[in-house]
């Protein structure tokens, strides 16, 4: 079944159009810094890596410090080869993304193409860990302002396609989307569009946001098919959840300059959980509308308001995508 789901997925890539203006280029995380290399007076320099949960059912972005380098991609990368993994993502509950033995006989990075050679060990992945393994590599990489596309080599040459089926033939970049996941509604794969949704995983106390991108059927108003996947949540089955109430449906979505209006009827504050839910439903609403080409902004209003919640818990009337999210504690690496 799960092989039949595989490649179900590589029909869709493959049959997909292209993206529309209406959504930024890379729709799962904002632009990197622009300089990968901090100020002169630090030391480290936050990073984001992409790992599997535990059970390889999606990749999730995961951001700390680690010491400055040159080479620091090259670095990044070690850090996420299993036997090298800070026990404090392991403790969480994170897989390494990387087959244990892999080396990187080379990584160059020219033109924004980041070229990675990998010893054979790279190969000794579950065939059915090689779509999350390549989302987690692409999007670590393309994390750093210098790299967009990614191009991977095994012993110093170019393989074309994967032993589970992935082609290699171009560089790969974020186009290809991150988790991807198919709307039960979609029958005609030659005619889709895709949204990216951000949901939530919770793993012992700390709570991650994780992106989604979802293909569905066409749709005329973009916005609201978008905010209308967000509403509906998680596929069926998915460890995933989100914290805006099932019972939310929109009513109507509307861009003003670079902000978002969202009128929606249904109790927002309804699932309780203080002032942590409230932050992550506005996370929530800020990851997936700032996706929208020129959005800063996004407005939520239930009959006309602002959103009131119980005990003194605050809601803002506008907001913007969060500086930073997903951050882990991790000491400094020997």
């Amino acid at each position: 079944m799960r092989r039949l789901v595989y490649l179900l997925i590589l029909v869709v890539l493959m049959s997909m159009t292209g993206g529309c203006s209406f959504w930024k280029r890379e729709p799962a995380e904002p632009a990197p810094p622009k300089e990968d290399r901090p100020p002169d007076t630090a030391q480290t320099r936050e990073t984001v890596f992409y790992f599997p949960d535990s059970q390889w059912q999606f990749v999730v972005p995961v951001r700390f410090n680690m010491p400055w380098q040159e080479g620091i991609a090259r670095a990044t990368l070690n850090l996420m080869i299993d036997g090298q993994v800070p026990s404090e993502l392991l403790a969480l509950g994170f897989s390494p993304l990387l087959p244990a033995g892999t080396e990187i006989n080379g990584l160059t990075i020219r033109d924004g193409l980041a070229r990675i050679d990998f010893n054979r060990s790279f190969l000794d992945y579950k065939v059915s860990h090689e779509r999350l393994l390549l989302d987690g590599l692409v999007y670590t990489l393309t994390e750093f302002s210098t790299v967009s596309r990614v191009e991977v080599l095994v012993e110093g040459e170019k393989v074309l396609t994967l032993p589970g089926g992935e082609t290699m033939a171009e560089p790969l970049d974020r186009t290809r989307g991150i988790n991807l996941t198919v709307s039960g509604d979609v029958a005609d794969f030659a005619n889709t569009e895709r949204v990216t949704l951000y949901f939530l995983h919770r793993s012992g106390a700390k709570t991650f946001f994780v992106p989604v991108s979802r293909v569905i059927k066409p749709a005329e108003n973009k916005l609201e098919a978008l905010v209308a996947e967000l509403l509906h949540g998680p596929a069926h089955g998915s460890s995933l959840y989100s914290a805006i109430p099932r019972t939310v449906r929109l009513e109507t979505a509307s861009i003003t300059g670079n902000k978002i209006t969202l009128r929606l009827s249904g109790d927002v504050a309804a699932t309780g959980g203080g002032q942590a839910a409230a932050d992550q439903i506005r996370d929530q609403f800020a990851l997936t509308m700032t996706q929208v080409t020129n959005i800063k902004e996004v407005e939520v209003l239930t009959a006309g308001k602002t959103p009131a919640f119980p005990g003194g818990v605050t809601f803002p009337a506008v907001f913007g995508r969060p500086k930073t999210y997903n951050r882990v504690e991790v000491a400094p690496q020997p």
